[in-house]
């Protein structure tokens, strides 16, 4: 993997497992309205189905990153998309509240799996590059969404069996993983000695954002996961959600209703593949305030529509503040931590990752009480609790990080 068309080899794999990823996640987000229907469930009950994927998440994640140390996450993306995939059908055959809890804890459990896993090659490939690919590889599963949710739209719009829909899309996403995961980088390596930088609990030499000794990550990382759980719970919320929403408020039809979630999608691929660039113009701290804005800017929109087209409007602006919000904190807060790559990630995507599964059982449970449209008010306005983060906690380590 020394070779330059080796690393380029293994870099177009990547993408393509993240795209695999997303386009999967997006397959299966039509579904949930219809799953509901299917199921005759209220929001509450929805929500504690879509809870027992959280818990699938939250009980895959030490599991992945001890299988990646172990075997490479080159391997764990091989097995978890293998099961990861097949998974995405099952819900659809579920007859009860109960079994139908069970077949996503099953998908939340290989999703994350495969997620944590693809995510630490990402890690791994961007220390053999030598430059900044990590946003990259999160818009090309952005852009999965987009390519995922914009086929369910079309079929949904044309005289087919729903049903179908899941599993045909399922076969093609496995048998594109299988020939990809083949060629990802093989990161397996021997654990770095004791007294390296990687290791060492201390911050390195000279750094000023801590004092001598050691300090603990959970500290270092506090604010950066604080921001990344508000920002993944919005993602959570919206894509779980939205497609319900515009539904049950707007009466719009199953394909009015994904084509809202493919704009989402597009934005996000779009604002995700020119993230590096925009931090480069202007600054991570600018980025983070803006897509702030633009979050919570896009929820309130989407909550108040008197119409789909203003809800697809709102969707697109809440995908473009969505969505650099994590890779950006993620670079951040290696950055500013002087901690290795591998292990900020894998602190503030577990933290991400249990709000984008939180988020989505919690808001069914506000909803059912008070509506969906509060539910979406409530969560814009957690959306923007990221400034006030921000001003207390990180203001001054943005600031060093952009200038370093």
């Amino acid at each position: 993997m020394n070779s330059h068309p080796a690393r380029t080899l293994a870099h177009n794999r990547c993408r393509g497992i993240f795209f695999l990823h997303g386009a999967g996640f997006a397959s299966w987000v039509p579904h949930i309205p219809l799953v509901q229907e299917q199921l005759g469930l209220n929001h509450e009950d929805l929500g504690l189905a879509l809870l027992a994927a959280a818990i699938g998440v939250v009980a895959a994640m030490p599991l992945a990153a001890r299988c990646s140390d172990l075997f490479g996450s080159n391997i764990v993306v091989k097995f978890s998309g293998l099961l990861f995939f097949p998974a995405l059908v099952v819900p659809l055959f579920m007859a009860s509240l109960p079994t139908l809890a069970i077949a996503l804890f099953v998908m939340g459990f290989c999703a994350a799996m495969m997620d944590i896993a693809m995510n630490a090659n990402g890690v791994s490939l961007e220390r053999v590059r030598g430059k900044s690919i990590l946003s990259g590889l999160h818009g090309f599963w952005s852009l999965g969404g987009f390519c995922g949710a914009g086929f369910a739209t079309l079929w949904f719009a044309l005289p087919l069996s729903k049903s179908v829909h899941l599993p045909i899309s399922a076969i093609i996403l496995l048998a594109a993983h299988w020939y990809l995961q083949r060629g990802l980088l093989a990161d397996h390596v021997k654990p770095a000695p004791k007294n390296s930088n990687i290791t060492n609990k201390t911050n390195p030499p000279g750094d000023s954002a801590a004092p001598d000794g050691e300090v603990p990550l959970f500290w270092l990382l506090l604010p950066f996961g604080i921001c990344a759980f508000i920002g993944q719970f919005g993602e959570g919320v919206i894509t779980d959600w939205v497609t319900v929403l515009m539904i049950k408020t707007l009466d719009s039809t199953a394909s009015i209703a994904a084509a809202g979630f493919a704009l989402y999608s597009a934005a996000m691929a779009m604002t995700r593949l020119s993230g590096d660039w925009l931090v480069l113009r202007l600054g991570r701290a600018p980025v983070l305030i803006a897509s702030c804005g633009l979050a919570t800017t896009g929820y309130v929109m989407i909550a108040l529509s008197p119409h789909y087209s203003v809800s697809w409007i709102g969707c697109f602006i809440a995908g473009t503040g969505l969505a650099v919000i994590l890779p950006l904190l993620i670079s951040a807060a290696a950055a500013s931590t002087g901690k290795s790559g591998g292990t900020v990630v894998a602190t503030i995507a577990a933290t991400g990752y249990s709000a984008l599964m939180a988020g989505p059982p919690f808001i069914g449970a506000v909803a059912e009480q008070y509506g969906l449209v509060n539910a979406f008010l409530l969560t814009s306005g957690f959306l923007s609790l990221i400034i006030p983060v921000y001003l207390t906690s990180m203001r001054q380590r943005l600031k060093t990080v952009r200038n370093s």
